[in-house]
Order: structure tokens, then C-alpha cells, then sequence
């Protein structure tokens, strides 16, 4: 309303003067272009002022996230430290007491020994998350059985499962099968998700389905448990970096964040990937790790 007001006065003026119909033509013109200009250049500057918004409101957000996982890392490996070194304490106090039979000392035993599992394990996901911030991971290659790892790790959470029932069940594992890759490293992996498995479930018997296909090609493994499963919003942020569900002191499951992320780096260092799926709260989880079969020669090894 206001540019088409300065126009018609514009317009006005001119025809008081008396100019003739060509010289105001070409005043509507200039004044149309003019007035086209300006409101480009507001339009244009009115976007450069949201995308602005949007970049400082997503560094924000950002910056609010990584203090939170910090946040979270901390308390994690606060909670994580002091949990075995309490429970190493009274263990060692007990077994030097001259009163405990020597049968309740050999109960302890494995427990102990689990504490200090415990602590190792932390202080290499530590150690292991920063390398792969500094450079990535880089995969140390052999062949191998693939389904006596997978056997291994599965017998491994079963030694963990001290106070509630584990019930493993395997689905599709042939006898053997030769694999290219990352031994220490895939069982790393594989061993994180079913310590998930046994450690984010709420009931007295845990039932983990281990379910195994390959061809030519490629290799998939499911690994699914009767949890307490996830919302669809954590299915996919699970792999980040000091990411866990929730607050983490509200939650009383022990860990840094750092299990899934190590899990999901080594799969896609040797091609794969790794991925989530739950049916919500109550239901479960399901992990699915897919990997590329590398053929072996007799000199070198070729996908």
C-alpha cells in the first residue's frame, strides 16, 4: 500500500508539472523496478537473517548435546569405577578373613574375577574410543572362524550371568565358516551387544535369539533379546559416542556409552553395518549386523 501511495504521488506531481504520457511511463516504470529491488533485497536479507538463526539455534542444540553426553560419560565412568572397586574391596577382605570356609572362598573367586573383567574392559573402550577419534580404526586382518567366535562370545556371557537365567538360542550356525577380518575386534563387537543384551533386562530369565544366514556374499547376525527395549527415537542414537538411554542418574545399569559406538566403528571398518530395531518399551531389542564375505586365494584375499 505504501509503495503504491509514493507511486501515485510520484505520478501526480509529474502530470502537474506537465510532462506528457511517455516521461510518466517511464517514471512508473523506474519507480516499479525500484520499488521490485527493494523488495528482493528485503526478501533476501529476511532468509539470510533465518538461515543465521537456524545455524546458531543447531550449534546450540549441538553444544547442549555434547555437554550432556559429557555429562553423561563422566557419571558413567564414575559409576563404572567405583561399583568393582567397591564390591574387589570386600571380596579380597573376605578371602583374607581366616574365618570364611575355604568353599565360600572359592565362590568368590569368579566374581573377582569378573570385577576385574569389568574394569579392563572400561579401560580399553576408553583407550580405544580416542584412537578411533584420532585416526579411525584400523583393522589387523587374518582368517578365521567366524562361527567359533560367535560360540565363544555366547559361552563368555553366559560365565557374566551370575544372578539371573540366560538362555541362549542359535538359529542357522553352520559347523564353519571362514572369515577375513578383525578377530579380537569383531568379538569386541559382538560381545557388546550381547552384554547389552544381559544388561538392559529387567527380568529373572533372559532369553537372547542368535540368529545366523550368509551366501557367497555376505554375512548377517541377529542378535535378539527380550529387554527392555527402546523408543524409536534411541534405535538409531544407541551407536553414538556416549550416548545412553535416558538420565544417567536416574538409571542403574552400569555403563559409559562408549559399548555400541565401539560396536558400530569396527563393523563399518571391515564394510558393514550395523543397525537396531524395537518394537518400543517392554519389547525387546533386535541388532543386526551385516558384513561382506572376503573370499580367500591362495596368495591374497579378495572381496
Amino acid at each position: 500500500m505504501l509503495m503504491a501511495k509514493l507511486l501515485d504521488e510520484k505520478v501526480e506531481i509529474a502530470t502537474e508539472l506537465g510532462a506528457d504520457r511517455d516521461y510518466i511511463a517511464v517514471i512508473q516504470a523506474e519507480e516499479i523496478s525500484r520499488q521490485m529491488m527493494v523488495g528482493t533485497e528485503g526478501v533476501f536479507f529476511l532468509v539470510l537473517v533465518l538461515v543465521g538463526a537456524w545455524i546458531i539455534y543447531r550449534a546450540l542444540v549441538i553444544n547442549e548435546r555434547l555437554k550432556f553426553a559429557q555429562q553423561n560419560f563422566l557419571m558413567g565412568v564414575t559409576h563404572e569405577l567405583k561399583t568393582p572397586l567397591a564390591s574387589m574391596k570386600i571380596y579380597l577382605d573376605t578371602l583374607k578373613s581366616e574365618k570364611i570356609p575355604n568353599e565360600k572362598k572359592l565362590e568368590i573367586i569368579p566374581r573377582l574375577k569378573n570385577d576385574v573383567d569389568r574394569l579392563e574392559q572400561l579401560v580399553e573402550n576408553i583407550l580405544e574410543a580416542g584412537r578411533f577419534e584420532k585416526s579411525g580404526y584400523k583393522v589387523h586382518k587374518e582368517l578365521f572362524d567366524i562361527v567359533q567366535l560367535i560360540n565363544y562370545s555366547a559361552d563368555t556371557l553366559k560365565d557374566h550371568s551370575l544372578k539371573q537365567e540366560l538362555v541362549i538360542t542359535k538359529h542357522g550356525l553352520p559347523p564353519e565358516l571362514l572369515f577375513y577380518g578383525d578377530r579380537y575386534a569383531l568379538k569386541r563387537a559382538i560381545e557388546s551387544i550381547l552384554e547389552n543384551s544381559l544388561k538392559y533386562s529387567d527380568k529373572d530369565r533372559i532369553e537372547v535369539d542368535l540368529t545366523f544366514e550368509h551366501d557367497d556374499k555376505n554375512i548377517s547376525l541377529t542378535i535378539a533379546d527380550n529387554g527392555i527395549g527402546l523408543e524409536k527415537k534411541d534405535t538409531s542414537m544407541i551407536f553414538e559416542r556416549f550416548y545412553r538411554v535416558g538420565q544417567v542418574i536416574n538409571q542403574s545399569k552400569p555403563g559409559t556409552g562408549l559399548g555400541l559406538f565401539l560396536a558400530k566403528e569396527i563393523i563399518k571398518a571391515h564394510g558393514g553395518d550395523i543397525s537396531a530395531q524395537s518394537d518400543g518399551l517392554g519389547c525387546g531389542v533386535q541388532f543386526t549386523i551385516q558384513l561382506k564375505v572376503m573370499k580367500h586365494n591362495e596368495n591374497n584375499i579378495v572381496s
